[in-house]
């Protein structure tokens, strides 16, 4: 009955409106997807059948359109992806594009220039803001501050620490590193240097150092690597009045030094986040 009949441009655009509303409100099952996908995985379209779809979807307006992260089929999407992201880069089918490249001086500069003066909701967003506040703000409630600490005073070599490496306390022993950290960005980086194979000591050796007014203290850098290079790693440069990176830097030159900044550890939080097993957020 239909043998060779032509349809019209009308008809054809109800079709799709149909095909299309079928599809957003009904659409395949998941069993019916898998079949699909199995039957189609290794083929490859030919250049003839990419024209026909790209003109095909010429003038439509993406589903996603207006949409964020907070949509939960984006947010499957997006976790989807990241998964055989990570899964790809496991079988080394996929490499970071710039691994090993180090940021130009002016890259570091612009970094640092967009995050200046900015608020940690501007910085973080809201949610993680909160959080990293909450947390600060039940460690000063439980410090022990002015002459009710037991260390009031004891400075130097009064202190029963100095020239001995830093006490981890309750600190959190990280599985998959073997040892403990200080902070999620010191287990983080651990995390890095082990993805890019580089071999690390954690807070190998303490250095004692001289202060600007004769008094001794004692100095561990974060990592040391491959034997050869020390790197600390500090988020916030400006908080401690005394730098002792600068001082060490000074009294140990013949030592190899690296300061790994906010700057430089965000730049790799932002490339490896969502690759590297393990990332603490």
């Amino acid at each position: 009955m239909y043998k060779k009949k032509t349809l019209s441009e009308e008809h054809k655009r109800k079709i799709g409106e149909a095909s299309a509303r079928w599809q957003r409100e009904v659409g395949f099952s998941t069993e019916t997807l898998k079949r699909l996908s199995e039957k189609n995985k290794g083929k490859k379209l030919s250049e003839e059948a990419k024209r026909k779809i790209s003109e095909a979807n010429k003038g439509n307006t993406s589903w996603m359109k207006g949409l964020t992260i907070k949509d939960p089929r984006v947010r499957r999407i997006i976790e989807k992806s990241v998964e055989t992201k990570k899964q790809l880069y496991k079988e080394g089918k996929l490499k970071v594009w710039n691994l090993g490249i180090p940021h130009s001086e002016e890259t570091k500069r612009k970094i640092s220039a967009r995050l200046k003066g900015k608020t940690y909701e501007e910085i973080m967003g809201k949610e993680k803001a909160m959080q990293c506040k909450k947390k600060l703000s039940e460690i000063m409630k439980n410090r022990v501050l002015g002459k009710n600490n037991p260390m009031y005073g004891k400075v130097g070599e009064l202190n029963p620490h100095f020239g001995k490496p830093a006490e981890h306390g309750k600190l959190e022993f990280r599985e998959d590193l073997g040892h403990p950290c200080h902070s999620k960005w010191e287990a983080n980086y651990s995390r890095y240097l082990l993805w890019i194979k580089k071999k690390y000591k954690y807070e190998p050796k303490t250095f004692i150092l001289i202060l600007p007014d004769g008094t001794k203290t004692s100095y561990t850098p974060d990592f040391l690597i491959e034997n050869e290079e020390y790197q600390e790693l500090k988020g916030w440069e400006n908080r401690s009045e005394i730098k002792k990176w600068e001082i060490f830097k000074k009294q140990y030159p013949n030592e190899k030094f690296t300061l790994i900044n906010r700057d430089k550890y965000k730049s790799i939080e932002k490339l490896y986040q969502y690759i590297i097993p393990n990332w603490e957020f």
